[in-house]
């Protein structure tokens, strides 16, 4: 009968999970290859199935070691005792406030830092290295998304904006990995999702929890997509600088709240030979004329562009970020020397929601749907069907 019992919930556990999008079926440490992972209960008690059934039971401090063998199966013991050999293993909460630690180690032997998760797990061998899926609730999640994408240390105000703007971009993304089996990443181009954190929550949890279910629309009540970086630079960026696709919702405008803070800045030093030679090689910019030489060095932005010196010359400024690892696309150049000086303004691609602009309008008093009217102009809030949620 318990075999039975949670086969039953684990059948309608995920069905739910792809169809009510309440919950999100989200695939953590995404970018690493885990060759075996340590599962230790932290708080309450996990029931542990495989394909045909009910396995066992752990429990606070008790543990499990996967690691995956050369027939691309999954090797488990528990405590140490050897429980057997299988393709995929599923973990189920007794609570909704449990939660368990995951410590995984990669190919080479290398430990990756622990992470602390809620929710359910659905851990499986995949071309010889171990995919983990956490399918938990959409509000269980964004705790972790919060403290992931704005860390643990801002004001609650700051929180429900955060939140309302993550919990959009999860709707809207539902189907981002759905030819790998799950919803989301923990990715940056998903969102940051690094797991539960177990230190100053309470602005957090308050902040998801009193804008519960709540996304933002455009008029035409389609949800409105949503995105956000550290700092614009003081000018929002429009969708077609930074992704070559133009979004109507994104119209640049100005930001003044965001250009005196901690990442407002930046400078960086590239020697002119490797300058040019980059602008040579790829682009066919003709370093033999001393006049393009000089455009190249004496590049200035004091609005955003899309294209360095001039459109003609089609080298998108995006392309010169992605190659010197810049903060961003809003930058201009002087020569220094044998070395040309980029100096840059904000953080990230500058498209939606300015992190520090809109945490310093909370600092001025701005609610947070009057910073959202801000950095979202034409959307408006709207319910997400009530989100499932353990509050």
């Amino acid at each position: 009968m318990k075999v039975t019992n949670y086969l039953i919930s684990f059948l309608f556990f995920f069905n739910v999970c792809h169809h009510d999008a309440q919950n999100l079926l989200v695939q953590v440490f995404s970018q690493k290859k885990i060759h075996s992972i340590e599962l230790e209960v932290v708080l309450g008690s996990y029931q542990v199935q495989s394909a045909d059934g009910f396995l066992s039971e752990i429990n606070e401090g008790q543990s499990l070691k996967l690691q995956v063998n050369s027939s691309n199966q999954i090797h488990v013991t528990k405590n140490g005792i050897f429980m057997g050999v299988y393709d995929t293993l599923f973990l189920f909460q007794s609570s909704h406030l449990d939660y368990i630690r995951l410590s995984p180690n990669l190919s080479n032997k290398t430990k990756v830092k622990p992470r602390e998760y809620e929710g359910d797990f659905e851990i499986s061998a995949f071309h010889s290295h171990i995919q983990v899926l956490n399918s938990i609730f959409v509000e269980s999640y964004l705790e972790g998304v919060l403290a992931s994408e704005a860390g643990v240390r801002c004001a609650k105000e700051y929180y429900k904006i955060q939140a309302i703007i993550s919990r959009t971009f999860a709707r809207n993304n539902l189907h981002k990995h759905d030819d790998a089996g799950f919803n989301l990443c923990d990715a940056v181009h998903c969102q940051a999702y690094y797991g539960n954190y177990q230190g100053e929550l309470t602005a957090i949890n308050e902040g998801i929890k009193e804008t519960n279910g709540l996304v933002l629309v455009d008029s035409n009540n389609v949800s409105f997509p949503t995105f956000f970086s550290a700092n614009c630079g003081g000018q929002s960026a429009e969708t077609d600088q930074i992704w070559n696709k133009s979004l109507p919702n994104y119209v640049s405008h100005e930001d003044t709240f965001c250009v005196h803070t901690r990442q407002a800045n930046w400078e960086v030093y590239i020697s002119k030979a490797k300058f040019l030679s980059y602008l040579s090689k790829n682009y066919y910019f003709d370093i033999s004329k001393p006049e393009q030489r000089d455009m190249a060095f004496n590049f200035t932005q004091n609005e955003r562009k899309t294209f360095f010196i001039h459109p003609s010359f089609g080298i998108p400024l995006r392309d010169l970020r992605s190659t010197f690892k810049l903060r961003s696309t809003f930058f201009s150049c002087e020569p220094v020397g044998d070395k040309v000086l980029l100096r840059g303004r904000g953080f990230g691609h500058g498209i939606g929601l300015c992190q520090e602009g809109a945490m310093e309008m909370v600092k001025r008093g701005y609610s947070y749907k009057e910073i959202l009217s801000f950095y979202f102009r034409g959307a408006r809030l709207s319910g997400w069907n009530n989100p499932i949620s353990h509050w």
